[in-house]
């Protein structure tokens, strides 16, 4: 996977910003799924907080935003077959507050984006946050796909409670900010992908399903660390690079490239790593099972 799209986002981030003299305001906005049976959600978010959450039933987004005027967001929602597509995008023509070096010459300036998705219906989720803080917990959603991309942002995802569905594509994506993410074994999926840019990420293996998932890991010059329940099977297929560390405490090596635990086919769950690392590191963590 290549790395152009984290110039995309902080060029977005520099962009979102508005000018000094913009004034704050607040959109409120719910979102009727009007026969939809399926959500597919496009979320681009230049400069903000961004809090992503879900409740049950209708309506099938709510949305209260922030922003500085007169930079309010694009909103578009249309229906096309069964699914119900809402695009959510900072609005960027004015603005330019923002250095590319991440200083804000407007302290002001303060977008606060909370969302929230209805646990009734499958959703697509694709979010590309440039530059800010964020949460989001995507427990009890029946996510079919989800992909989440960051530039200069520091977020936290959480899987609180075990989703609905099967995700056939997962993509997690970071470039110099951070991410950290719990409760993967929450969602049901075969695959899935992260890219690491120059940032630090937490990918937290937790959760009530035992499944057999390939894990696809590209670390550039950041450091990621796995933290995986005690119990499940491991298995870890990394090149080594003299420029790159790691640190597979508990895994045998059985080749030049492959490390296994000593449960790999016996274990309740199995994670399949194939990694690669630049000048970054790779540590990994075990952590006891629930109510131990």
């Amino acid at each position: 996977m290549g790395h152009s799209w984290i110039s995309g986002l902080v060029l977005a981030a520099c962009l979102a910003l508005s000018p000094a003299h913009a004034e704050q305001k607040r959109l409120v906005k719910d979102i009727a799924a009007d026969g939809a049976k399926r959500l597919v959600l496009d979320l681009q978010v230049g400069a903000a907080e961004l809090n992503l959450t879900s409740h049950k039933g209708p309506p099938l987004v709510r949305m209260n935003i922030l922003y500085m005027a007169p930079d309010a967001p694009k909103i578009n929602y249309s229906r096309s077959g069964g699914d119900g597509n809402l695009s959510v995008r900072s609005n960027n023509e004015d603005g330019n507050g923002f250095s590319i070096l991440g200083k804000q010459k407007n302290q002001a300036v303060k977008n606060n984006w909370s969302i929230s998705l209805s646990r009734d219906l499958p959703c697509v989720i694709h979010v590309e946050f440039g530059l800010g803080s964020g949460s989001a917990d995507f427990g009890g959603l029946n996510i079919e796909e989800l992909k989440f991309a960051t530039g200069l942002s520091d977020v936290e995802l959480n899987f609180s409670s075990p989703c609905a569905g099967q995700a056939r594509v997962v993509e997690l994506v970071t470039g110099l900010g951070s991410m950290e993410v719990r409760g993967l074994s929450n969602l049901k999926m075969g695959s899935m992908i992260f890219a690491g840019g120059l940032g630090s990420a937490m990918l937290e293996f937790g959760g009530a399903f035992r499944q057999y998932v390939n894990v696809s890991l590209d670390v550039g010059m950041g450091s990621l660390d796995l933290r995986i329940p005690e119990n499940m099977g491991v298995k870890i297929r990394h090149d080594d690079n003299f420029l790159s560390s790691h640190e597979f405490d508990r895994l045998q090596r059985t080749s030049n490239n492959t490390w296994y635990s000593k449960n790999w086919r016996e274990g309740p769950g199995n994670l399949s790593f194939q990694m690669s690392v630049g000048m970054g590191s790779v540590d990994l963590e075990w952590i006891k099972k629930p109510g131990k």
